[in-house]
């Protein structure tokens, strides 16, 4: 007998993953960082509520697909297209963030384009990186890891 696999709400993954762009988000700041201090740690702590909403809408496409894919227009029916619109507005927000940082070289922290590029890239890449981060990832987090 084949059972029917239908997609369910995927929320602790996402949090958890959200949890570990945000640390890489806060290391790439430092490493982009255009002035001296700390201002960079309050500056970095912005984007984890960002990045776990963006990941939780990335990570359940595919439920939310199922339950309304034939009302939407076409273009709208990849869960693909819509990952990369996603991932399109996080490197927007991430860009746009940093340039309203004051820094020494002038307005903006002037964030890299790559590393706006690598968080976008990473959240619209999050659940065909699932499988491979899962066994590293403790329960608590939705991983099978201990």
């Amino acid at each position: 007998m084949v059972a029917a696999v239908t997609p369910s709400l995927i929320i602790l993954p996402a949090i958890g993953f959200g949890l570990i762009l945000g640390v890489i988000e806060l290391f790439l700041i430092k490493g982009d960082e255009a002035f001296q201090g700390s201002h960079w740690f309050s500056h970095g702590l912005h984007i984890f509520p960002t990045l776990i909403i963006a990941l939780l809408i990335s990570m359940n496409v595919d439920f939310f697909l199922t339950q309304f894919g034939e009302s939407l227009p076409v273009w709208l029916q990849s869960g693909l297209m819509i990952r990369i619109a996603i991932a399109l507005i996080v490197t927007i927000k991430v860009y746009i963030g940093s340039s309203v940082v004051a820094g020494a070289r002038g307005k903006g922290m002037h964030e890299s384009l790559i590393h706006c590029l690598v968080i976008g890239g990473l959240v619209g890449a999050a659940p065909y990186l699932w499988p491979l981060v899962e066994p590293f990832m403790p329960t608590w987090l939705g991983g099978s890891g201990e």
